[in-house]
């Protein structure tokens, strides 16, 4: 499970603080970590159109907004790859339109 499953699921079992590390638990203010947790499940939603825009986070955190939305699951959590049922033997899975590519700068 990746972090974000994780976090998801002790925000669905209302244990959104268990996240935390307990040695923090006491030098902190609940309520905030719970509405930080709340505001990034908000930016994961499956539906780009039900994630807040930035100017929307920046009031929910710095707590002009009173009641904040509830999270629904998050777009990103672990699936499971479909192969090819081909008649060719490769197990390259179909192709995917979010790769990611990583480019290193070197120096001249």
């Amino acid at each position: 499970m990746n972090l974000l499953g994780y976090a998801w699921r002790l925000w669905s079992e209302n244990k959104a603080l268990d996240l935390l590390d307990p040695m923090m638990l006491e030098f902190c203010e609940k309520s905030e970590v719970v509405k930080c947790i709340n505001v990034g499940l908000l930016c994961v939603e499956e539906d780009p159109i039900d994630r807040p825009t930035m100017s929307n986070v920046v009031l929910m955190l710095s707590g002009e907004t009173t009641v904040l939305p509830v999270p629904k699951q998050p777009a990103f959590l672990m699936r499971k790859r479909v192969f090819r049922t081909s008649s060719s033997t490769s197990n390259k899975p179909d192709s995917i339109s979010n790769e990611l590519t990583m480019s290193v700068p070197q120096g001249r």
